[in-house]
C-alpha cells in the first residue's frame, strides 16, 4: 500500500483538533504496517520529520501551493499519480476528480446544526464540499457516534457506511510531574489558575468563561485566569468584553496564541481547574487531555460532549443562567478527590487511545485495498 497523507495543516500555527488526529493516527501506523509506505505533504517537511520520524516506509513531501483549492485541484492529484499512490487521506476535503482511493475523515458538520455561528460564506462553501467529498469517499470516518448521526442525516449516507475513529489524548498527558508542571507555572508568573484552551470562535464560548471570572471577583481572590487560543472565527462580544476589563482585574488574565506540545501539558498539570464551555463539538479533544491530566474539568453537557459522563457533576449544561458560576466555586472550594481524578483519568485511558484508533483506521484501510 502507498498511501498519501494530506498534512498541510501542520504547516500553520497552533495546536488544532486536525493535527492532533493526524498526529495520534500516523505517528503509529508506520510501525502498524511496515509493508506499506507512507508519504507525508506539507510546504514545511522538516516539522513532519520531526512530528512523524524517518522510519524505512515514511516519505515526505514538499508542497508548493500555497491556497487549499490549488491543493486540492492542482496540486494533490499530480501527487497521487506522481507517487502512484493507492490510496489518500483527507480532513474534510478531498480533490473531486479520484486519481486513486480516497479516505475522508469528516470532523464534524456543526454548521448544519449552529447556523448561527458561522458565517454564511463559510456555510454555502463546506457544505457544498464537504457533501461531495463524504459521498464520494471510499473510505468515511469521523471522531465520534454524534458526529457520524449528524453526517448520516444531513447528508444521506448510511450510518454502516461512516467509520467511527475517535480521538484521544496523547500518552504523556496520563504522566505529568505535578511538581515539575507547577514550578513552570510559577515560572511564567502566574498564580493558581483556570484554564481554557480552545480556538476562539463563537460557538467555543470563551465568553461565558470571561464573564463568569469577572462576575466571581476571581481575580480579587488570589485566581488568575490562562486562555490557550487562537483566532479562528471572529467574536467581537468576546474582543469587546475583554477589552472593558479594568486593569487590576485584566493583567491577570493570560492570553497565549500558540504554545508547544510540551508547554501545554505543564499548563494542564498545574492549573486548579479546566473549564470548556463551548456549545458545540464534533468530539473535543481538550476536555479529555486535562482530564487525563487528573485535573477538576467543568465541560458543556452538549453535542458529542455528551459522551463524557465519566466527568460526573462536573458535566452540565451550561447554557443554563447560573450553572457555570456555580461548578466553578464548587470545584474550586471543594474540588474533586485525587481518587476521583484518577478514576477519571483511567477511564479516558481505557476509552480513548491513538493505538487503537491507529488500528482501527488499518484494518478498514486493508479491506479495501
Amino acid at each position: 500500500m502507498r498511501i498519501l497523507i494530506d498534512a498541510h495543516y501542520f504547516d500553520h500555527q497552533g495546536t488544532e483538533g486536525i493535527n492532533t488526529y493526524i498526529k495520534g493516527i500516523y505517528t503509529r501506523l508506520p510501525a502498524l504496517a511496515p509493508e506499506a509506505e507512507f508519504f507525508f505533504a506539507a510546504r514545511d517537511t522538516a516539522r513532519l520529520r520531526s512530528i512523524f520520524g524517518d522510519a524505512p516506509n515514511t516519505d515526505f513531501i514538499s508542497l508548493k501551493a500555497t491556497t487549499h483549492p490549488r491543493l486540492i485541484f492542482s496540486e494533490f492529484p499530480r501527487i497521487i499519480r506522481h507517487i502512484g499512490a493507492d490510496a489518500a487521506h483527507f480532513q474534510y476535503f478531498a480533490p473531486p476528480v479520484q486519481k486513486c482511493r480516497t479516505i475522508v475523515t469528516l470532523h464534524d458538520i456543526l454548521f448544519k446544526d449552529f447556523p448561527q455561528f458561522f458565517p454564511l460564506a463559510y456555510r454555502l462553501s463546506r457544505d457544498l464540499a464537504f457533501r461531495h467529498s463524504s459521498r464520494r469517499a471510499d473510505i468515511l470516518t469521523t471522531v465520534s457516534s454524534y458526529s457520524r448521526d449528524r453526517i448520516s442525516s444531513h447528508y444521506g449516507i448510511s450510518p454502516d457506511s461512516i467509520e467511527v475513529i475517535p480521538n484521544a489524548a496523547a500518552d504523556d498527558f496520563f504522566d505529568i510531574d505535578a511538581d515539575t508542571a507547577r514550578s513552570f507555572a510559577v515560572s511564567r508568573g502566574v498564580r493558581p489558575y483556570i484554564l481554557n484552551v480552545s480556538r476562539v470562535e463563537p460557538r467555543k464560548n470563551q465568553l461565558a468563561l470571561l464573564q463568569a471570572y469577572t462576575g466571581l471577583n476571581l481575580a480579587q481572590r488570589g485566581y488568575d485566569l490562562v486562555l490557550i487560543n487562537r483566532a479562528a472565527l471572529p467574536v467581537a462580544e468576546f474582543e469587546r468584553y475583554l477589552a472593558s476589563i479594568p486593569g487590576e482585574t485584566r493583567r491577570h488574565i493570560h492570553t497565549l496564541v500558540a504554545v508547544s506540545h510540551d508547554e501545554l501539558r505543564m499548563w494542564y498539570a498545574a492549573a486548579s481547574l479546566f473549564v470548556y464551555p463551548s456549545m458545540a463539538e464534533g468530539f473535543g479533544i481538550p476536555p479529555i487531555e486535562a482530564g487525563a491530566a487528573r485535573i477538576p474539568v467543568i465541560c458543556n453537557d452538549s453535542t458529542a460532549m455528551r459522551d463524557f459522563a465519566f466527568l460526573g457533576q462536573n458535566l452540565a449544561d451550561l447554557s443554563k443562567p447560573g450553572n457555570l458560576e456555580r461548578l466553578i466555586e464548587r470545584n474550586l472550594a471543594a474540588p474533586p478527590s485525587d481518587a476521583e481524578l484518577k478514576n477519571i483519568s483511567d477511564t479516558i485511558r481505557a476509552r480513548y487511545s491513538w493505538q487503537r484508533s491507529a488500528e482501527s483506521l488499518l484494518a478498514i484501510m486493508k479491506k479495501i485495498l
